[in-house]
């Protein structure tokens, strides 16, 4: 990799997303789409966030998460609950199915995620975390 020029440090990490996410949809073995995978991780990791939630941490369209999220009641792994302070408003929940699937997920990202780090110590991990944290905030404080 040539360090002289920094968007190679961006194609890498998109090799290694795409890469990641390969892995995910083989493990998966086509039971989910990768959007059904980003809208399951989201509501298994933030349960009783809304909608409007997940349309702002994808940037996906809404009328998309509609029927998204319609597609996962009908197959009967997400539960759309009253909002406890907003009547108008639905709060987004896995129901045991959806849960099942999740820590499903859940240990096929673990087990893809530990080979990608297979051979660095802790504190290299911590490091790289740190690194990523910091390329993030950065595009944060820019906006």
């Amino acid at each position: 990799m040539n360090t002289q020029n920094p968007a190679d440090v961006f194609d890498a990490m998109h090799d290694l997303m795409h890469a990641y996410r390969h892995r995910m949809r083989a493990a998966m073995q086509a039971e989910l789409t990768p959007n059904e995978m980003r809208a399951l991780l989201f509501v298994g990791r933030h349960p009783m966030r809304t909608q409007k939630d997940l349309v702002e941490h994808s940037g996906t369209d809404k009328a998309q998460i509609a029927r998204l999220l319609g597609m996962l009641e009908e197959k009967g792994w997400l539960e759309r609950v009253p909002h406890a302070q907003d009547a108008r408003s639905r709060c987004l929940k896995l129901s045991p199915a959806g849960q099942a699937v999740f820590e499903g997920m859940g240990a096929r990202r673990r087990g893809i995620t530990a080979q990608m780090l297979d051979g660095f110590s802790p504190a290299e991990q911590q490091v790289l975390q740190g690194l990523l944290a910091r390329m993030l905030a950065n595009l944060h404080a820019s906006e």
